[in-house]
Parts: structure tokens; C-alpha cells; sequence
């Protein structure tokens, strides 16, 4: 991967700023002093998947070469594409970030790991990686249509986990269901250690602050109000309903987290065409990071 190139997939001094691209944001204002010139870079995206199918991409954490042949590679949002070894292009930016916070999977497998999945090739990745002795994956399994005995159940706004429990919290694409999100958060960070750290993905209005609310549902009756048509996402535990969309997270999110109770929230845009983390609107995918 990082040996000379053939002269036909030589980058450019453009193409190779997304050779690995990092940049981190405290707020809205941040990010959109830097949007410009990120959705300038998104024009790019199509030559950076001409060179993942040349030459395959690096996993991150492991180092392993995932070869382009392996790789499935569909549609124009790289986000939920680009899929080697089970994972995902924003499943491979959580990796990523990963690596920079603590290291290594060494490090990691000595650190006590909940993760919001169980039915996904991440949570497979996962448990091949880390082992079972410490990390716990879930769903919520109510309503479920089939049986899942030996899957945990979690609900994200009450979990049952016991407080100051954990090192580390992972989520993927998960908020935007949630109906009572700001308890989420309040759980999240009750079962955190202190310094532990939240890390997630989700669909974001990232151009603005403001969430785009799409249905409220009323905890004392159960009722849920829609504004404008369902939009459902699909879930591996309700193939046949999919998982209604409640919001679309902006930028307060990172003020609700504060709030919930942790200490600093930041989000990250990250790009690489060498590690796979590809976005759509944006060159690359944006990850948020809370700790406690």
C-alpha cells in the first residue's frame, strides 16, 4: 500500500490529502469555518475508489491488506459500502479512532467494552478480536420476530449494566432511533468510569446545529406523532418493520452529551482512501467521541 504506485493510479497533491485525513471539531462554528473546502475534497471520492479498487485498503488496528477482490464495493454512498472483512467504511473510521485513542487491540482487550450490537459483521469483528471475557454486545429485543436466546437485551434509555461499570461505549448509526435520546445519554455516561469515553456514529444534519426531528413519541402513552411521511432504516432483529427514524442529530448533540454528564464531546471527520474511510456528502465519515 505505500510502495510506488503505477503512473496510471499516481495521486495527485489533492487525491493525496485524502490519502489520510484527520481533522477534529469542538462545535458547529468549527465545522463549518472547514465545510467549503471538505465538500470541495468530496469531488474527489471517485478517484480514491478507482485506487481502493486497484490496490484493496489497510484495516485499521490490525494492519491487515484487505486485496480489492474481497471487497464489495456498490452505489455512490461510500458510507454504508465499501465492505471488507464484514465491516463497513464508518464502521473502519470508528477502528480508526480507535487506534489513536488507545493504541492497540492489546490495549483495548484489557478494557472493559460494551457495544450497542450483536447482529452486525462489526460485533462479529469484535468478538474475533477482543474475545468474549470483556466485552458485552446487545440488542433491544423487544418486539423481536424471531428468538434470540443468547443475545443480550439493552435498552439504551434504562440499561441494566451497573454504574461506573465500563471503559468504553461503542455505537453505530444508533441515536437516530432512539426515542428518548437524552435519557440514553444519561445512562451512557452513568455506566462509564470516569475518564471512560463514548464513541459513535450516526446519519447527521451536519450543516446545521439544530437536529431535524422527524417523530416524538410520548413515554406515558406509548403514542408516537410523526412529522411528515416514516422513515424506516433497516434491522436485523425487525426485517419486516425496519426501525422508524426519529431524528436526524445536529451539532447539539455534543451540548446534550455534556449535559448527560460527560466532561468534553468532540466529533471527528475522518478520510482515507488507504484505510477505506470513504463518505458520501463528505470525503469521509464523522465520528463522535465523549469522555467522562
Amino acid at each position: 500500500m505505500d510502495g510506488v504506485l503505477a503512473p496510471a493510479l499516481s495521486p495527485n497533491e489533492s487525491l493525496m490529502t485524502l490519502h489520510e485525513l484527520h481533522r477534529c471539531y469542538d462545535c458547529f462554528d468549527e465545522f463549518q469555518a472547514d465545510l467549503p473546502s471538505l465538500i470541495q475534497l468530496g469531488s474527489l471520492l471517485d478517484e480514491c475508489i478507482t485506487i481502493t479498487q486497484a490496490l484493496g485498503i489497510l484495516e485499521p488496528l490490525t494492519g491487515e491488506h484487505v486485496p480489492p477482490e474481497t471487497m464489495m464495493m456498490q452505489g455512490q454512498n461510500w458510507r454504508e459500502s465499501l465492505i471488507g472483512n464484514g465491516l463497513l467504511s464508518r464502521n473502519r473510521a470508528v477502528l480508526w479512532l480507535l487506534e489513536r485513542l488507545y493504541g492497540s487491540l492489546e490495549t483495548l482487550r484489557h478494557k472493559d467494552v460494551y457495544l450497542a450490537e450483536a447482529l452486525s459483521g462489526f460485533a462479529l469483528w469484535l468478538r474475533r478480536q477482543l474475545g468474549p471475557n470483556r466485552l458485552l454486545c446487545s440488542e433491544y429485543l423487544e418486539d423481536a420476530q424471531s428468538a434470540f436466546s443468547d443475545i443480550s437485551h439493552q435498552d439504551l434509555s434504562k440499561l441494566t449494566l451497573a454504574s461506573s461499570s465500563l471503559d468504553l461505549v461503542l455505537c453505530n448509526d444508533l441515536f437516530e432511533h432512539l426515542p428518548l435520546l437524552d435519557r440514553a445519554f444519561v445512562e451512557i455516561a452513568r455506566v462509564l468510569r470516569p475518564r471512560g469515553r463514548l464513541v459513535a456514529t450516526c446519519p447527521m444534519a451536519f450543516g446545521r446545529q439544530i437536529s431535524i426531528v422527524k417523530a416524538v413519541a410520548d413515554p406515558a402513552t406509548g403514542e408516537t406523532q410523526m412529522f411528515g411521511d416514516a422513515e424506516l432504516h433497516g434491522d436485523p432483529v425487525r426485517p419486516e418493520w425496519g426501525s422508524l427514524v426519529y431524528r436526524i442529530p445536529g451539532w447539539e448533540i455534543l451540548d446534550q452529551l455534556k449535559e448527560a454528564g460527560m466532561a468534553q464531546a468532540k466529533i471527528h471527520h475522518i478520510s482515507s482512501w488507504k484505510y477505506g474511510v470513504l463518505g458520501a456528502d463528505l470525503p469521509g465519515i464523522l465520528v463522535i467521541e465523549a469522555q467522562k
